[in-house]
């Protein structure tokens, strides 16, 4: 393999090689003689984040892009399509060869396997860039290594992420990317597996708490079928590291009652829009954006900040309102205008662009900001390293909160509804690079509960003030009870949390927590760190 620039990668090779193949299925064709009932290809099928370089640009994929595109362009040239302006035949043909690459290699994969047994099945972790960059998605590679059985994905997003802060990921980001990946299909015939996953293991290196938090809050979504559950150390004695094991036997009730209270009931809460393929339309740079990593698209940054401040989530469906940031405004269908929407300066540049009225009058040069003034209570925020743009807003745009600079005030939240009837919260931030500081904090969590009523015509289904990355999630029944998981993800405890209900509820059941209900007020115990606290309303 190489990157787009050309270097080569020693370690990696590409799926176009035909002596490669040959090697690797001969190999896979060994594996299926042993008698095994599924194969699966751990996190190395794929092209992205090596060398920081989207798929692969070998000779072998220089030749087929020209191919498809009737040119004879260079590596340099084809490089320059791919990296800047916008969407192009050369960046499309990119993708396509490269994707091309993969489904070859996964049929033949698969051939091999079914001269041993077609009834072994054969699946994928999927990887951060199987979803776009790739040049396919790990879907429809699933089923193409499926055969004649039943398709089975391991998802991609890790425990460990968080431990390590890979990628800048909170356990509850890695929840919530699962959750993402888990809604991009909606056949039903794929077997999803959460990754479960603790590397390098022992509790030494991810603590076992970790792992017991993403596996409760992904089963309480019920986004997929099981989880794949890392709890042995492949290195050392059998013996050495068994309170993985343990807490997952301790856990066992807990899994039971979030199971009872949570399943057979519908997510609700604010819909996020993260769109799977985005990087054939993206635009490299624009007046917003001066920086494109193609690679870190992946990442929602809009789902991040609503688990942050305690915002519960949902991806299908139309929510009580919407957020949509940065490359994703471009494929947005028109239809969530009407519910309202949290956007940031990327998505507003975009959705103007569209011919969309979200209040921005002029976007004009790039600074750093570090202090934000709400206006409603005169609280200032400290927040370090956010990068924004001064900008100028429509007169009857409602300011909410400013950026204090040596020019003066720089509108940073405001609220605005055009004359279609459409409504937006709109942030004055580059969320694409710089610190995310500026969306975690108790009045971006206080903004989002009171201006998401407005935006959308109806409530959260449940709103908690004031408590650090302190994640939720919300079901509804049918018959109108309301399932609520709070999960704090901080190292301090949330002492007593007070969640408010979008309506009136005369019964409540507890798990893992003791509390009262008032109404449409729930009074909570103590939620320790890395602890959850789950309730059922009726």
């Amino acid at each position: 393999m190489r990157t787009i620039k050309g270097v080569e990668l020693r370690d990696n090779m590409c799926p176009s090689d035909e002596s490669f193949v040959k090697f690797a299925t001969d190999y896979i064709k060994d594996i299926a003689r042993t008698g095994v009932e599924l194969i699966m290809f751990d996190d190395d099928l794929r092209y992205g984040f090596l060398e920081n370089s989207p798929a692969c640009l070998c000779d072998g994929h220089i030749k087929a892009i020209n191919e498809i595109t009737g040119d004879n362009l260079s590596r340099e040239e084809i490089e320059k399509h791919i990296s800047t302006g916008g969407p192009n035949k050369y960046r499309d043909a990119y993708l396509s060869a490269n994707g091309n690459s993969f489904r070859s290699f996964c049929s033949a994969v698969r051939s091999a396997v079914d001269e041993v047994s077609a009834d072994i099945r054969i699946g994928a972790c999927a990887c951060l860039t199987s979803w776009d960059i790739d040049g396919t998605d790990a879907y429809e590679l699933a089923k193409i290594l499926a055969g004649c059985t039943r398709p089975f994905v391991r998802l991609i997003g890790a425990p460990y992420w968080a431990y390590n802060r890979t990628w800048g990921n909170l356990l509850q980001d890695v929840v919530e990317l699962e959750r993402m990946e888990a809604c991009w299909t909606r056949n039903g015939d794929i077997e999803i597996m959460a990754e479960g996953d603790v590397f390098p293991r022992p509790r030494t290196t991810c603590p076992a708490s970790y792992l017991e938090g993403f596996d409760t809050a992904i089963r309480a979504s019920g986004s997929t079928d099981g989880i794949l559950k890392y709890g042995i150390d492949y290195h050392s004695n059998a013996d050495y590291e068994t309170t993985y094991a343990k807490y997952h036997e301790i856990n066992r009730g807990l899994y039971s009652e979030i199971d009872s209270m949570f399943s057979g009931k519908a997510s609700c809460g604010v819909r996020v829009y993260e769109s799977m393929k985005k990087a054939s339309a993206t635009v490299c740079s624009t007046a917003v954006n001066d920086y494109t990593n193609l690679e870190n698209e992946f990442f929602s940054k809009a789902a991040r900040t609503l688990a942050f401040n305690t915002i519960p989530t949902v991806y299908e469906g139309d929510g009580v309102c919407g957020i949509v940031f940065d490359e994703n405004a471009r494929s947005l269908p028109l239809e969530p205008l009407k519910n309202g929407l949290i956007i940031d300066l990327a998505a507003a540049e975009i959705l103007t662009e569209r011919g969309i009225d979200v209040g921005l009058v002029e976007i004009g040069k790039q600074i750093s900001v570090n202090t934000e003034r709400f206006i409603k209570n005169n609280n200032h925020i400290y927040s370090r390293g956010g990068v924004m743009n001064e900008i100028k807003v429509k007169e009857n745009a409602k300011v909410l909160s400013v950026l204090e600079s040596s020019s003066g005030d720089i509108p940073f939240s405001y609220c605005y509804e055009n004359t279609s009837g459409n409504r937006f919260l709109v942030l004055n931030i580059n969320t694409r690079i710089g610190s995310d500081n500026l969306l975690k904090h108790y009045e971006r969590n206080r903004q989002y509960c009171e201006v998401a009523e407005w935006l959308g015509g109806k409530k959260l289904p449940a709103t908690v003030y004031g408590h650090p990355s302190l994640y939720i999630q919300c079901k509804k029944g049918e018959d109108g009870s309301l399932a609520v998981g709070l999960w704090n993800f901080f190292e301090d405890t949330a002492f007593e949390p007070v969640v408010k209900l979008d309506g009136n509820f005369s019964k409540i059941k507890f798990a893992n927590c003791n509390g009262s209900l008032s109404g449409s007020e729930v009074h909570l115990s103590d939620i320790p760190p890395f602890s959850c606290a789950v309730f059922e309303v009726k």
